[in-house]
């Protein structure tokens, strides 16, 4: 039988998300069809791409966490000492 393979079976592939059997169509698969092929490559280029990206929060969001944390610990402070 005959499998036709999409741009989303290539993608599986890439995320190694394939059977073995998957695996041997669509490497022979990418020796002959060139345009799946640099699919493949683009696909590859982007997931190294993504495992470079450090997420943060912005300086503002750090700032208005330590802020809240502050206030909360001087609140907690106040009814401690009002007890």
């Amino acid at each position: 039988m005959i499998q036709t393979f999409t741009q989303n079976d290539i993608l599986r592939y890439a995320y190694e998300e394939t059977s073995t059997e998957e695996n041997q169509q669509i490497e022979e698969l990418l020796m002959h069809d060139h345009e799946l092929l640099l699919f493949y490559l683009d696909i590859m280029d982007l997931k190294a791409g993504l495992n470079k990206v450090e997420l943060q929060p912005s300086t503002r969001v750090t700032d208005t966490i330590l802020e809240y944390s502050r206030a909360s610990r001087q609140k907690n402070q106040s009814r401690q000492e009002s007890y």
